[in-house]
Formats: structure tokens, C-alpha cells, sequence
């Protein structure tokens, strides 16, 4: 029975270990990904607002207009569309996303109807870029052959047309701008989300199933807490005493935690210098800064640890010391002995 005790024991003090390191990963995990003040902040430390409007231009490449064809990528086009469309607008806009998709994942709402809408700036983009242009133009002589007049471009001119002002090519170019189809198609709402079959990417059975699943990993910091104290209470029930399950609960709490804050000093330092610095994923107009997020869930665990550290720390300090009063107020006085015995006798 000490044989099957003992392998019980063993069996449950590995559990308790695995599961105060699990319960501190998983509160960390879920703290993160279930606060959306935390995802708005990884996602603008992302940089990915800052390429939108590099994104869009570098597919769209060339905009056709009555009076020539506009390079997308030319710097008075860039300029103007950042100006029209800021990484403060996209990011606005993509923070409602975030909420309107927490809102579905909490079962606030049946399906998701964010809609991100940049179109609504394409006439300030036309508007900022036509500005552009008439200052550009102004103040040029009028062509004086006919090779200037044929090879007349609009972002690269060194001559007007006779009969042509920088104004009148500038309101052009506005309307032209207004009625292109740069941004009428910059809309990304829930519902015109496709998944490779075409559909909606919310008809999917599985991604149905999702708000169901965060649900329940937002419960599973408490169950892995209740596991933890069971398989405590077990340590304790299997000990020789209950002092010396407490003392081993006690000493398992301490060396954890000890970890804990060794992880939570030298994780960070060790991420930032040899992993984060590595990270940045450029292509097809999209640059996105992934050391910034790394770095940024990076500290939401380092505080976890810290925080899980302590409290492990000062919990196991707390039982050792209660295991070892108790033991000492339970445990009997050793008899006590007289230097003489009564009936000693000097022996003669």
C-alpha cells in the first residue's frame, strides 16, 4: 500500500508542477487574446496601417485619365492618397473591426458586420492630388512644337499645351480621380469576406463554431486553477502528514516561482536582441513590423510571470512556514531528564 501511495504521490506532485506553470501561461494567453485594447495595440505597432494606402496603389499602378496616364507609384500620387487616407483613419476603422468581432466572439451578436470603407476619402484623394498638380504645373511656358505637345505627360511636364492652364488640367485630373476606381473598391466588410469556395467566410461551420470555443478558453484560467488546487489537496491527502504534504506543496511553489521571475528578467532581454530584431515580413506593398508585436506579447507574458512569480513565491514561503508551526506545536517535548537520578549513590 506505501508502494501504491507513494507512485500516487508522484504521479500527482508532477500534475501540481505542470499545472502551475500551465494555469500561469494560460491566465497570460487569455488576458491577451481576449483583450481587444491589447490586439488594437499589437496591430498599430504591426505597422500594417501605415501600407494600406502603399498597397492599394501598388496594385492599382497606373490610373487612366483624359488627359494622360498617372503612375500610381509617382511621389505627388503617394502623397496625396497619404494625406487623404492617414494611418489614424485606417487604424480607426480597424479598431471597430476589432470591437464588432469581440462582439460576435462573446455572443453579443449573431454574426459580424464590420465594414471598413476607405472610399468614402476618394474624393479628398482626388481633391489633395489635383492641388498637387496645379502647383506643380503652374508657371510652366506653353509647348512650342509639336514633339512637346505629343509627348505631354501630366506628372512629368515641361510644357502646357497652347490654350491649356495648370488649373484646367488639375480640375480634370480631380474629376478623373473622383470617377477612377482606386478606392470605390477599398471595402472590407464581413460580409464580402470570401473563403476559397467563394462563400462568406462566416458561413464556414467552422468558423461558426468559434465563439463557442473563445467562450470556453476564456473559462479555462479557472479550471486550471481549480485542477491545481484539487491536485494540491491530493499532495497533501497522500503525504505521510498533512505538514509534509503542505511543506512539499510549499517548496514546489517556491522553486516555480523562483523560475518564474528568472523567465520573466531574462525572457524579454533574450527576445528583444536575438529574435524581435529579425522580424519584419516586407511584400506586395505590405510591410509589417513583427518585432514591435513580438516585443509587445512579449511583455504581456513578462507581466503575467512577474505577477505569477511573486504570488507563487510568497503563497509557498506562506505554507512552508505553516507546515513547520504546525509540526512544531504537534510534535511532543522530548521527556525531560534530571542531571541526577533520585536514587543516585556515590558508590564507595
Amino acid at each position: 500500500m506505501n508502494v501504491l501511495r507513494r507512485l500516487c504521490l508522484a504521479l500527482v506532485s508532477s500534475l501540481f508542477v505542470f499545472l502551475l506553470f500551465a494555469t500561469a501561461f494560460d491566465v497570460g494567453f487569455v488576458r491577451t487574446a481576449t483583450n481587444p485594447a491589447t490586439v488594437k495595440k499589437i496591430a498599430a505597432d504591426s505597422g500594417v496601417y501605415n501600407t494600406v494606402v502603399t498597397n492599394a496603389l501598388g496594385q492599382l499602378k497606373t490610373i487612366n485619365t483624359s488627359v494622360g496616364t498617372i503612375d500610381a507609384n509617382n511621389p505627388l500620387v503617394q502623397q496625396a492618397a497619404n494625406q487623404a487616407i492617414t494611418p489614424q483613419y485606417v487604424q480607426q476603422q480597424g479598431n471597430a473591426a476589432i470591437e464588432n468581432i469581440y462582439q460576435w466572439l462573446n455572443g453579443q451578436i449573431a454574426r459580424p458586420d464590420f465594414n471598413i470603407d476607405l472610399s468614402a476619402q476618394n474624393d479628398q484623394f482626388a481633391k489633395n492630388a489635383a492641388n498637387s498638380l496645379q502647383q506643380q504645373l503652374a508657371g510652366l511656358p506653353a509647348c512650342r512644337s509639336l514633339a512637346q505637345i505629343q509627348s505631354f505627360t501630366v506628372l512629368n511636364a515641361v510644357c502646357l499645351p497652347l490654350g491649356v492652364s495648370a488649373q484646367a488640367v488639375a480640375s480634370q485630373v480631380q474629376r478623373d480621380l473622383s470617377n477612377s476606381n482606386f478606392l470605390r473598391g477599398a471595402n472590407i466588410s464581413a460580409a464580402n469576406l470570401k473563403g476559397q469556395n467563394g462563400q462568406s467566410v462566416f458561413n464556414n461551420p467552422s468558423v461558426q463554431k468559434l465563439p463557442g470555443k473563445y467562450q470556453l478558453a476564456k473559462k479555462t484560467p479557472w479550471i486550471f486553477a481549480v485542477l491545481t488546487i484539487l491536485c494540491g489537496l491530493g499532495v497533501v491527502f497522500l503525504s505521510r502528514t498533512w505538514q509534509a504534504g503542505l511543506r512539499h506543496i510549499g517548496i514546489n511553489l517556491v522553486v516555480i516561482g523562483v523560475l518564474m521571475l528568472a523567465l520573466s528578467f531574462f525572457l524579454p532581454r533574450v527576445i528583444s536582441r536575438d529574435v524581435a530584431t529579425k522580424l519584419n515580413v516586407t511584400g506586395s506593398g505590405v510591410s509589417v513590423d513583427l518585432s514591435k508585436v513580438v516585443n509587445d506579447v512579449t511583455r504581456q507574458i513578462d507581466k503575467n510571470y512577474w505577477f505569477f512569480g511573486g504570488l507563487y513565491m510568497v503563497a509557498g514561503a506562506g505554507a512552508i512556514m505553516a507546515a513547520e508551526v504546525s509540526r512544531r506545536r504537534t510534535q511532543p517535548a522530548p521527556a525531560a531528564t534530571s542531571a541526577h537520578h533520585p536514587d543516585n549513590t556515590v558508590l564507595k
